[in-house]
């Protein structure tokens, strides 16, 4: 199995160099058009340094650090959730602040506010205001939901609102009160009633459009994921988490003998990772690159010709519709689930009738089969062979 896997482990990074260079090549291959459009240069300066990261990932993965390339994907994966939305992202949010009522006030108020933009609809006099709803996780607050910024130049194009919020957020001017550092000078009680302000609303910002959350929560009103890749988007984010933040034993059951315990000092630990686990954060960064890849690629093809004359997304476009293709087994957020998870589903759930009826478990409807929330064991399964009397043999894809 090691030798499938050893194979299988350098053909997935070969993937991932190949999507790196081929970025860099594609600088060469797309051509600018009459005029200059400042926030596509400004969005692929951002993926430049995710490619960064990128890169640090495989080096750390070349020299045996899986649990630092697996935390450092966590950090590529948010950068993801949000780049999809400095591309795509199409509506913004205005709060309404109405912490002051009471519950049953703030709901009248609500419905009165959601009767009101209904009217203007029916008059065509909204003003690109697409709905009204209450904001999710805080009391009492409206959130009013716009179609998105609108350029100056052209008012047909719409620039994603967490372009500009991501441009503008400084998480010192959220959290930290400048009176509790040095200054150079004592500041007027107005001032620091101001800056109190600024860091309020830094704050609210943050929570609504930038946090993880907010991330959610935008993505979905944008219609970029729904409920079931929300799920599974949890479940890849909290077990990268384990490996950002204090996790008990995160990084020692990604080992072979994990349960061994000496008394010796060292880095690490005396075995060495499963194979297993190299293959995993190798597929998130190729996976990784391949999603952002594609955003970039979609937003530079849809740019109106004054801007970009030829996109020259072609052979780029080729590497990363490939990624799903040639690694079908492991399940991330927008592929269809591998055949492992066909099986798995139906040697516990699937009917003979069922099973009949499509032909076999690789025929089971996709929308039946459900994530499975534990990552690393699922790629174990997954790259292993299992049999079943009533649904025939599951063969790994990576043995050939």
């Amino acid at each position: 199995m090691n030798n499938h896997l050893d194979r299988e482990i350098e053909r997935v990074n070969q993937h991932t160099r190949a999507m790196l260079d081929e970025y860099v090549a594609w600088g060469g291959k797309r051509t600018i058009g009459e005029v200059q459009f400042g926030a596509y240069d400004d969005l692929i300066d951002f993926l430049n340094f995710r490619m960064e990261t990128a890169e640090s990932c495989l080096m750390l993965i070349e020299n045996g650090k899986i649990a630092d390339s697996l935390g450092l994907s966590r950090s590529l994966l948010e950068h993801y959730l949000l780049f999809m939305l400095m591309c795509r992202g199409r509506k913004l949010i205005k709060i309404q602040d109405l912490s002051a009522l009471t519950e049953g006030q703030f709901k009248a108020r609500l419905k009165e506010e959601q009767e009101k933009l209904r009217d203007l609809h029916q008059e065509n006099k909204a003003q690109h205001r697409v709905e009204v709803r209450r904001a999710p996780r805080v009391s009492r607050r409206i959130m009013h939901v716009y179609e998105g910024l609108r350029s100056a130049e052209d008012p047909e194009l719409i620039i994603p609102v967490h372009y500009f919020q991501f441009q503008q957020f400084r998480p010192e001017q959220m959290r930290l009160d400048e009176g509790d550092y040095f200054e150079y000078y004592e500041r007027e009680p107005e001032t620091k009633k101001i800056l109190k302000g600024h860091r309020e609303e830094a704050a609210l910002n943050y929570k609504f459009y930038l946090s993880y959350d907010g991330l959610l929560e935008c993505l979905e009103l944008n219609g970029l994921i729904d409920e079931a890749v929300i799920a599974r988007i949890e479940a890849h984010y909290t077990f990268l988490g384990k490996f950002l933040h204090p996790t008990h034993n995160a990084a020692r059951d990604l080992h072979d003998r994990n349960n061994w315990y000496g008394n010796r000092t060292g880095i690490g630990i005396e075995h060495p990772y499963s194979k297993v686990s190299v293959l995993l954060a190798s597929l998130y960064v190729c996976y990784l690159v391949g999603g952002l890849l594609d955003e970039i690629a979609g937003l530079i093809e849809s740019a109106p010709s004054k801007y970009i004359s030829r996109a020259g997304t072609e052979e780029l476009r080729l590497l990363t519709g490939d990624v799903p293709e040639k690694f079908p087994y492991f399940w991330f957020l927008f592929n269809d689930p591998p055949l492992w998870d066909r099986f798995n589903y139906c040697v516990h759930h699937a009917t003979d009738e069922e099973l009949q009826e499509w032909g076999g478990y690789a025929g089971v409807p996709k929308e039946r089969v459900p994530f499975d929330q534990y990552i690393y064991s699922h790629l174990e399964r997954a790259v292993s062979g299992a049999g079943n009397v009533r649904c025939g043999e599951y063969r790994p894809p990576i043995i050939t």
